[in-house]
């Protein structure tokens, strides 16, 4: 039977050619410090050139101070060169991202910036079996495609440089085979006590996510998920090299006759190219409806056209309007241009036979009246509606665009609350009733 070395040199010799630059990432876990020892043996027979590289967190205090002296020992031990630094806690991107996800792009970062440095065109990373069935279930729990589910690969491009590769020697091996090689070969390494805090949803899925499935369904559940991982993987990867053959070819078959997970390959590759996140959403709402526009944000509007070619127009950033007046109505009849609007309007004893406009309750609405814009926060009530809701929500249900519901005029009573809204139905709390006495016409205009 091969040995440990053996089995991980089979797998070496395709993953990091001869003579390269290897940057090992090591965190001083048992995984990452077994990979560190098995390169600086095969080293030589490879003419690898080795770097070991630590970004200390300082996430656990004295424990994460306590691995990095470790780690250097080591290195200085095998006589390898290493390459340490802290992270300073980014509050910005934690605030944004969340802790884990905050801590794992500045390790990516330092990585990259570490194998430029020292010019390695691969990083070594200590994952192995165990790894690949967690984060089977974390994509699958953010709704993850086929090349998503379908795992990691033992060689793959480095997120933030695809001239850099990631290479995984240890990813066929499972936790219970690199722990004895550790015990056998004296290999040393910390344990990380972060890795017990089930606030974590990756250790939540290790500590009883896991052990739930192997005691009650299958106690093999981890090899059944590798298998299946595969499956899903290799299809997806087929399906997305298809959409990319279509999208380069010069005579293109129609995009409604490339199959349905063709379809949405094609259109992710677009996304991906115009630096916009391949949503699930998005991507359904352009396979399905050619020609029909929507915004993503407050400055880009997508569409695919028939061809199947995604296009993005990018608008001006749009501000809310903060120009406004007042009007005091009386019974005679006043003219205002506000905006683009001209308001005429008068108050009345008795209700008028005929009326060119509305015409609403003058004491619901008060002796002064103040014309503005729409503002975020603005509740409405139309008549017949049991209670307001988000004038944003009425624009919108109303197709009224983005840049053009900033336009509209909004008449507010003297307590601020809007009674009438260009372009829609008049408010209920202005509403003509039998306790009306007094009438307000009110008639308006576009410029």
């Amino acid at each position: 039977m091969a040995s440990f070395i053996e089995t991980v040199d089979v797998s070496a010799k395709e993953l990091i050619p001869d003579g390269s630059g290897v940057l090992i990432a090591v965190s001083g876990g048992v995984d990452s410090m077994v990979l560190m020892h098995v390169l600086h043996q095969l080293s030589p027979k490879h003419r690898w050139r080795l770097v070991v590289a630590h970004l200390n967190h300082k996430l656990r205090g004295r424990a994460s101070d306590a691995d990095q002296r470790m780690i250097q020992k080591v290195a200085q031990r095998l006589k390898l060169k290493i390459t340490v630094a802290s992270w300073k806690r980014d509050r910005a991107a934690i605030k944004k991202h969340g802790l884990e996800m905050a801590a794992r792009n500045a390790r990516l970062s330092f990585l990259d910036k570490a194998a430029r440095r020292h010019r390695c065109t691969h990083i070594a990373t200590g994952h192995h079996r165990g790894d690949q069935v967690e984060t089977f279930f974390l994509r699958l729990f953010r709704g993850a495609g086929g090349v998503g589910l379908g795992g990691m690969r033992q060689v793959d491009d480095f997120p933030l440089n695809s001239s850099l590769k990631t290479s995984r020697l240890l990813l066929t091996f499972e936790k219970i085979e690199i722990r004895k090689f550790a015990i056998e070969e004296k290999v040393k390494f910390r344990e990380d006590n972060s890795n017990q805090d089930v606030a974590i949803m990756r250790n939540q899925i290790r500590g009883k996510l896991l052990p739930y499935l192997q005691r009650n369904f299958n106690s093999g559940i981890a090899h059944q998920i590798n298998q299946s991982q595969e499956l899903i993987g290799t299809d997806a990867e087929f399906a997305r090299d298809a959409a990319r053959r279509w999208l380069d070819a010069k005579g293109k078959a129609s995009f409604g006759a490339l199959h349905l997970a063709v379809q949405r390959w094609a259109i992710w590759h677009q996304l991906i190219e115009l630096s916009i996140e391949p949503r699930y959403d998005y991507i359904e709402k352009l396979r399905q409806s050619p020609n029909i526009p929507f915004s993503i944000n407050n400055c880009q509007i997508l569409k695919r056209d028939s061809l199947g070619t995604v296009i993005i127009k990018r608008t001006p950033i749009l501000s809310f309007r903060s120009n406004k007046m007042n009007l005091s109505p009386t019974r005679q009849w006043a003219e205002v241009v506000f905006s683009n609007i001209v308001i005429r309007c008068r108050v009345s004893p008795s209700k008028p036979n005929t009326c060119d406009g509305e015409v609403l309750d003058a004491d619901q609405v008060g002796n002064n009246i103040l014309l503005r814009h729409w503002r975020p926060g603005d509740r409405y009530q139309p008549i017949g509606m049991k209670q307001s809701i988000k004038l944003k929500d009425l624009f919108t249900n109303a197709k009224i665009p983005a840049a053009e519901k900033r336009e509209h005029v909004l008449a507010c009573t003297e307590r601020g609350q809007p009674f009438w809204v260009q372009e829609l139905r008049i408010s209920d709390l202005a509403k003509i009733t039998t306790r009306t006495r007094r009438f307000l016409q009110w008639q308006w205009r576009t410029v």
